[in-house]
């Protein structure tokens, strides 16, 4: 196919824009620390270590949330494309069991590939956390430090949709001795970044911080909306512009800034865009919406799975959307919907729309975004229309960015609707030979990897998840 000859001559050397430090800084002494996995906190221990230190907040919340493509450690999947396998975005199109055993809904405990992502997450919790604290201790009006606490709250807010409830989060103290933190529900862990995501806005205001004040509102938002709090959560995101968009950047430069997203879909086919997966998912391959156009390519990678690409991510360095002002809008038509006011609802789901973005039909990177889909002329009369109107309106312009599993588990929990009528079900792959034979399994969120038994209060707990429920406590 011309297009992929196409895709791999684009040129080497886009340096990543936030994080460019990873490969120019002179400070590798932070990045080189004894345990490899962690920045400690003594190694940042002034203002002269802090640029070095954002680049390496930025640089592991970029792999924990879209991934890497590389050689060894850099080939790594992110929470964005693992909660869509695990969703009904994506479809497994390849051969290896432990992606099976996610798009299937019965992961086990013990699996390689979800373990390096929960992994990467709580590297990219523990990074954000510790940098933001020493901005604030030897740099308070850097408007880069809001900007890491922000990101922070995002972490974990990404941990409680995505993961069952009872997640510790551990960290490494002032001292470099590791303490173990004891599991967590969904309610705590969102709680806790409520209350990240206000410390950043407070400081992004004081610091006129204009991207990371509205970053931080729209995680607010998100956070109170899982928390069940549609009004609070409406307010937070109010005065969040339509058009704002703050989208984690990759690059060509090295695999680990490579965007996993493209890499998986485009490059080996591993990974599919979903149609229908397991009778309840969205059709995302045959909707024609401008803002998702997909390319058929055939067959994956495993040689019979329909092979749908899709161009949001059609190069190794395509930004990976976080928070969007078009989410925002989202938030307050769910607000107002769930106050029965539909003529607000309809005019936010129109903002959005109108402000939505767009790509192009054949993935060209430089080729000119399609229009904006058209305004919503009625509402469905029923709620259920109306709760579907509203969720695929939201799977569509947050498509592949860590938000449909949250939602899916929200029609659950806060719109009493049963599993088995939400998630993928039925017969898993029935026409695929290598894979037809089972069933999907119930599962509605992921499972803490067995290697958490190393910690002994999690071990103490019962070494499990406290609760596997779609709900957050």
């Amino acid at each position: 196919m011309s297009y992929f000859k196409y895709l791999e001559r684009v040129a080497v050397g886009v340096v990543l824009a936030g994080a460019a430090g990873l490969a120019a800084c002179n400070e590798q002494n932070l990045l080189n620390v004894p345990t490899p996995d962690v920045v400690l906190p003594k190694d940042i221990n002034g203002a002269a270590a802090l640029p070095a230190a954002y680049a390496a907040a930025i640089g592991d919340f970029q792999v924990a949330f879209a991934g890497g493509y590389g050689s060894g450690l850099d080939n790594n999947e992110g929470i964005a494309q693992m909660s869509g396998l695990l969703a009904d975005e994506l479809v497994n199109a390849e051969t290896f069991n432990t992606r099976i055993e996610v798009d299937r809904r019965a992961t086990k405990v013990i699996n390689g590939t979800t373990l390096q992502t929960f992994q990467d997450l709580q590297r990219a919790r523990a990074t954000t956390d510790l940098v933001a604290a020493r901005f604030r201790q030897f740099a308070p009006t850097d408007p880069l430090g809001p900007e890491v606490q922000a990101l922070a709250g995002f972490s974990y807010v990404l941990i409680a949709e995505a993961y069952c409830n009872g997640v510790p989060t551990s960290r490494i103290n002032d001292e470099g001795k590791f303490e173990f933190g004891a599991p967590q529900s969904g309610q705590q862990i969102l709680t806790t970044a409520v209350a990240k995501f206000d410390s950043a806005i407070v400081a992004a205001g004081a610091a006129g911080a204009t991207t990371a004040l509205n970053l931080a509102r729209i995680g607010k938002g998100r956070a109170l909306l899982d928390l069940n709090q549609p009004a609070q959560a409406a307010a937070a995101v109010s005065a969040v512009p339509s058009s704002f968009n703050y989208s984690i950047q990759h690059s060509e430069n090295t695999g680990r800034q490579n965007n996993a997203i493209f890499a998986f879909n485009y490059l080996e086919g591993r990974f599919a865009v979903g149609d229908r997966e397991g009778t309840n998912g969205l059709p995302f391959a045959s909707l024609n919406d401008p803002r998702l156009p997909i390319i058929d390519a055939g067959t994956g990678f495993d040689g019979e799975t329909e092979l749908f690409l899709t161009t949001k991510y059609p190069e190794r360095k395509a930004p990976t959307p976080l928070a969007l002002g078009v989410e925002a809008r989202l938030i307050e038509a769910e607000a107002a919907l769930r106050a029965n006011d539909l003529n607000t609802f309809r005019a936010k789901l129109n903002d959005a729309r109108a402000n939505a973005l767009t790509y192009t039909e054949d993935g060209a990177p430089n080729s000119q975004p399609l229009d904006s889909p058209p305004p919503i002329a009625t509402v469905p009369s029923t709620a259920a229309a109306q709760q579907n109107l509203l969720f695929q309106e939201r799977a569509i312009d947050l498509f592949l960015t860590s938000h449909r599993l949250g939602d899916l588990r929200r029609l659950i929990w806060q719109y009493n609707r049963a599993p088995d009528a939400v998630f993928p079900v039925g017969p898993y792959e029935p026409d695929n030979t290598s894979k037809a034979g089972t069933n999907f399994g119930t599962d509605v969120n992921f499972p803490i990897p067995r290697e958490e038994e190393n910690n002994p209060l999690f071990l103490n707990s019962g070494a499990a998840c406290t609760n596997r429920s779609a709900g957050i406590s």
